[in-house]
């Protein structure tokens, strides 16, 4: 049996970085975008460092989710690659967090919704269609901030409201896979809230009360990379479920935090960032 093909959009750091690398610690083979070509190769040279058993089975190329001819040519590149996609974690989003709603500025809402929302649309489009022609595969959008249970967080109006759209666009893709049969699974990927440099660099443009408040919240709900994506892979890799949610910030996962806190377990995600508090 060929190994399984994934392709990850926004690979070439954080989150997506943390995926491609699980993925090909797995035997997968992997395909890996970013706007910018210069990171996207030195992403590819990292991967290819970090798990040298598996360099042959990683590629990258530059890819406008929020463009519909880019998504298509990132499919036709990782199909001409490996011949077919078995997997496409779409995670390539924008997020402006931590202001409030009006000191969002129009450029960061109107990124925030090309990104996200445009952005998930371009890939359904193009992901069903070619799995639909390949005799299927499994679809994974990315969900945060509340978009996908509907719960309020401050800081995240405009992002979230852009994930709740992705909520609603991908139950309307549940119900057209039930009535097509097609054999294409959908599902969902909320990641909770990962620590990142460029989390951090944008905790720094807050106000200082804001911030401090950013920050207290970040080291309780907070999580590194390579404590998620690990988690998360596994269930994607295992996943055969129509409509499956793979949550990371779980209410239990909340609770047994919440537990800790009180016998005294206190969580410090934030020192290796400590230069930047």
């Amino acid at each position: 049996m060929s190994a399984t093909t994934v392709v990850i959009t926004g690979g070439t750091q954080g989150l997506g970085f943390g995926y491609a690398r699980e993925c090909l610690k797995r035997g997968c083979r992997v395909v890996i975008s970013g706007r910018e070509r210069s990171r996207v190769e030195t992403a590819v040279q990292r991967l290819r460092e970090a798990v040298p058993e598996a360099a042959s089975s990683i590629v990258g190329t530059t890819a406008e989710i929020a463009d519909l001819a880019g998504v298509q040519a990132l499919w036709d590149f990782a199909a001409q690659q490996w011949g077919r996609v078995d997997i496409w974690l779409h995670n390539a989003g924008y997020a402006r967090t931590g202001e409030t709603f009006l000191n969002n500025s129009t450029e960061d809402i109107e990124a925030m919704v090309r990104t996200n929302v445009i952005g998930s649309i371009n890939a359904a489009q193009v992901v069903v269609a070619g799995m639909r022609a390949q005799g299927g595969g499994r679809l994974y959008l990315t969900l945060g901030g509340g978009g996908g249970t509907g719960r309020l967080v401050p800081g995240m109006t405009v992002y979230s409201t852009t994930k709740r759209a992705v909520k609603y666009l991908v139950k309307s893709l549940l119900k057209e896979r039930k009535e097509a049969n097609d054999g294409i699974l959908i599902g969902t990927i909320s990641p909770g809230i990962n620590l990142t440099e460029g989390m951090m660099r944008e905790m720094a443009k807050l106000t200082p009360q804001a911030r401090e408040r950013g920050l207290k919240q970040l080291n309780f709900i907070g999580d590194h990379v390579e404590t998620t994506t690990p988690w998360i892979i596994d269930r994607v890799l295992q996943d055969t479920r129509q409509g499956n949610e793979i949550v990371w910030l779980s209410s239990g996962r909340l609770a047994r935090r919440s537990l800790a806190m009180l016998f005294g377990q206190k969580r410090d995600v934030l020192s290796r960032y400590a230069s930047e508090k």
